[in-house]
């Protein structure tokens, strides 16, 4: 079978879907079954027990989460499918928030569709790319706030409203210059629907409640990754991989250096890196967070259980038949590969990647078959590319045309004179003649030469009466070498969805057809 390339689409307005959108609801209810039939244990308790518990306190947490945000989404019929997406709470563009929009659509009022805010990664700064018009288009970027090494959006405080609104004007004014009113529309209805929202625990909850009020009713659920982090059945299916350390971290680097060969990966951090071991102590595809900040989490066995520490100090011990309340006021977070595991597994019927996840998944896949003993659920992967409305700048487009502009006034003038001079058609009629005789193939070598070199002597003479032409357009493309960085402040894919009215993204999901 072969296997799908996840490719982020070149042009603005295109999508990326797979398996096609109409498909995802057959997808979920296929994984959903197999799950279900699956005599997958976790920690001792079945996989259709966990996955029934958790997915009803998951709803429920979420319920309660974006009820607090001042959005209200209706119950799920009893033995709906559950589509899952999830991403970092920043300002993000449209090829990640069009999951989002998607899963909402599919879900409808027949089934139930959640995001996962990861509010559990560290992050350096929160900021935006913004185009600005200053005597030509650029690209600058305005940060809101920065962060140390390691602190997680679970931990930052929500910025205070005087820098929040100083932040806004800021992205306002840049957007001004551009003198289009399409995105300032959008924007100014975004600052409408952020000015009042309630006051957030967090910076991954505050950005998440501006994005949502922004989008207006929407029957997805919230639930940040810090929420389910916090469940008895993750804790479960941390105890398991920690009982069973040393086989997990030969699975998962077995098949993370497997990934990098087939896909000529020379980095050793991509997608991630691989689990550290010394003797029993081994590295766990967990962090441990502590202080707003994030440490790697190494388990060891012990005589009657196992340890848990950081690189240098012991968290806990957790016994032979200790359950997940041997874990009580320890926060436990997933990385990448068991974020996803879990949530493929124990919460939902179908997970929503972006090209990035869809790629790295592929070890996910081979950990799930190896390590878990069972066929992986299916997942999606759906990204777009959508530009804002600055086309005059796009110089790219420009640039080719005035190449073949130049192109046609030096090697072929006679289709740029409108009205040659008698002279000048003389010298066009030679040149078709010593063309034809060329494609004919019965000039000799010496003939062809001094044909080709007479074709030459009549460009050139042709050319003349059009020097001011050549020169006008080797003049207009100096100018756009000397502003290369016009063309990719225009076709920046990299904006946040605040600049794009939400409406472009259903524009965006109706010719997916759903």
């Amino acid at each position: 079978m072969t296997e799908i390339e996840f490719d982020i689409p070149q042009h603005s307005g295109e999508v990326f879907c797979h398996p096609p959108a109409a498909e995802f609801e057959a997808v979920a209810r296929e994984n959903a079954e197999r799950l279900a039939a699956s005599g997958l244990s976790i920690d001792g308790t079945p996989l259709r027990e966990i996955r029934h518990q958790v997915r009803a306190r998951v709803l429920q947490r979420a319920a309660a989460y974006t009820g607090a945000m001042g959005i209200d989404v209706p119950r799920p019929p009893a033995g709906a499918l559950l589509l899952v997406t999830g991403h970092q709470p920043f300002l993000f563009h449209p090829g990640i928030w069009i999951k989002h929009l998607l899963a909402h659509r599919l879900a409808g009022s027949h089934h139930a569709a959640l995001s996962l805010p990861v509010d559990s990664d560290a992050f350096e700064e929160i900021a935006a790319d913004v185009p600005v018009l200053d005597g030509g288009l650029r690209l600058i970027r305005d940060t809101l706030v920065r962060a140390p090494a390691d602190v997680l959006y679970e931990a930052q405080p929500a910025p205070d409203p005087a820098s929040w609104q100083a932040f806004l004007r800021r992205l306002d004014g840049a957007l001004r210059t551009l003198n289009e009113p399409e995105i300032e529309a959008a924007f100014r209805t975004f600052v409408d629907a952020a000015s009042n929202v309630r006051p957030a625990a967090d910076m991954g909850t505050f950005l998440t409640t501006v994005r949502r009020r922004y989008e207006g009713r929407r029957r997805y659920r919230e639930v940040p990754v810090s929420h389910v982090s916090r469940s008895p059945e993750f804790m479960r299916f941390f105890l398991s991989i920690l009982r069973d350390s040393i086989r997990f971290a030969d699975a998962f680097n077995r098949h993370l250096d497997a990934y990098r060969e087939r896909y000529n990966v020379k980095t050793v951090a991509q997608p991630f890196s691989n689990l550290e071991r010394d003797g029993e102590r081994v590295e766990l595809p967990f962090w441990f967070v502590h202080g707003g900040r994030r440490q790697s989490v190494y388990g060891a066995r012990e005589a009657r259980g196992w340890t848990l520490s950081t690189s240098g100090d012991t968290i806990v011990t957790i016994g032979d038949g200790d359950g997940p309340d041997a874990l009580a006021g320890i926060e436990i977070r997933p990385k990448a590969l068991t974020l996803t595991a879990f949530s493929r597994l124990c919460v939902a019927d179908l997970f929503i990647h972006g090209v990035g996840g869809g790629r790295y998944d592929r070890v996910t896949d081979a950990v799930i078959a190896d390590y878990f003993g069972i066929q992986p659920p299916r997942y999606a992967v759906v990204t777009a590319t959508l530009h804002l409305p600055l086309r005059e700048h796009r110089t790219g487009e420009e640039r080719q045309h005035l190449q073949r502009r130049l192109l046609e006034l030096r090697h072929n003038p006679e289709r740029v004179l409108r009205q040659p001079s008698s002279e000048q058609q003389r010298l066009i009629d030679d040149k078709w003649r010593l063309i034809a005789s060329l494609d004919g193939g019965s000039l000799t070598r010496r003939e062809r030469r001094q044909a080709t070199q007479r074709i030459r002597e009549i460009n050139d003479s042709l050319s003349q009466v059009l020097a001011e032409s050549v020169t006008e357009v080797e003049g207009a493309l100096q100018a756009l070498a000397d502003a290369p960085d016009a063309d990719a402040a225009a076709r920046h894919r990299g904006y946040p969805f605040c600049f794009f009215p939400p409406q472009a993204i259903d524009a965006l999901i109706n010719s997916l057809g759903v």
